[in-house]
């Protein structure tokens, strides 16, 4: 147990870093896509779930946390009611994003907003369709499968069924590893699955600490018995973007990279009443899943400043 120390213990969410453009794109979609505008390695503010830090011990309190290392990376999103960051997990390898094949529902807008915030922050994703012994609706398999053609790996899990488990242990181990999703989709049970013992852990934690789960993320972090580390976080109901420029927001989508430039107009937006839209004549074509695209005016209405909306 640490406390914090100086800085650190008066520190308080700071707005975003100014961008810089990176170009490895090439872990996914078409090495020639344009660059995505991502965060420099930042020397944090504030410290986060995932964070290394340099502290001194004290063997009457335990320690305290002197400085952060910067991070190679991080997962955010924004808080809307207060406008600030919250930071899922930094440092990670993985986010695995959990979505039950029904009960409830999967909400593919809310994966798509995931897969942005991922796409930007270079972050690599593994999507893990759970219940699957509850069965696969059509119409879910279908965007599955329209997922894992645009390259994102894709698990189909049950811990019923004993599904589909021992590949998702696999693709954590030696891993710091973000699992996320909805309320609802089975991340306890696959939780248990992969850590019998982790419940245990968590409740010892917050005996001794005399606190419940962090009140913004709900995030704890603890090592896998395979090598690495699992963050588990609260169910998301919400998951606003952050740190996203909307210029960015395109190459976000990794099937518009390859027609990015093509455009008639180099300033095109990609929206339906564009003239010469590249994207739009994709979507048109059915090169572009429509629902991908509907994801994409929702995200890009968002971002654009309230003036240009009214």
């Amino acid at each position: 147990l640490c406390t914090l120390r100086g800085k650190l213990l008066r520190s308080r969410q700071r707005p975003p870093a100014q961008t810089t453009t990176i170009t490895n794109h090439n872990h996914r979609g078409s090495a020639h896509a344009p660059p995505i505008n991502a965060p420099p390695t930042e020397i944090p503010g504030q410290v986060a779930v995932g964070d290394r830090v340099r502290l001194t011990p004290d063997q009457a309190t335990g320690g305290a946390i002197e400085s952060v290392l910067p991070r190679k990376n991080k997962l955010s999103r924004g808080a809307a009611e207060a406008r600030t960051e919250q930071i899922l997990l930094a440092n990670l390898d993985l986010a695995l994003l959990i979505f039950a094949a029904q009960d409830p529902e999967p909400h593919f807008g809310l994966l798509d907003r995931y897969l942005v915030l991922a796409e930007v922050g270079l972050v690599p994703v593994v999507i893990c369709l759970n219940k699957v012994d509850l069965g696969v609706p059509p119409e879910v398999a279908e965007m599955i499968a329209m997922y894992e053609g645009l390259g994102y790996p894709i698990l189909r899990t049950s811990v019923v069924e004993q599904t589909g488990l021992v590949d998702l242990s696999q693709q954590l181990a030696a891993r710091t590893t973000l699992l996320t999703g909805p309320s609802g989709v089975g991340k306890s049970s696959l939780l248990n699955f992969l850590e019998p013992d982790a419940g245990q852990r968590i409740g010892e934690i917050s005996a001794a600490t005399h606190k419940g789960r962090h009140t913004t993320t709900g995030v704890r972090l603890f090592p896998l018995h395979t090598g690495g580390w699992l963050a588990d976080s609260a169910g998301i109901r919400e998951l606003a973007l952050w740190n996203v420029a909307q210029d960015d927001l395109p190459a976000a989508f990794i099937e518009f990279r390859p027609l990015l430039g093509t455009c008639a107009f180099e300033d095109c937006s990609h929206t339906p009443e564009e003239q010469g839209c590249a994207i739009a004549d994709a979507v048109a074509d059915e090169r572009i899943h429509p629902a991908r695209y509907e994801s994409y005016l929702r995200l890009l209405e968002e971002l654009q400043p309230a003036n240009s909306r009214n």
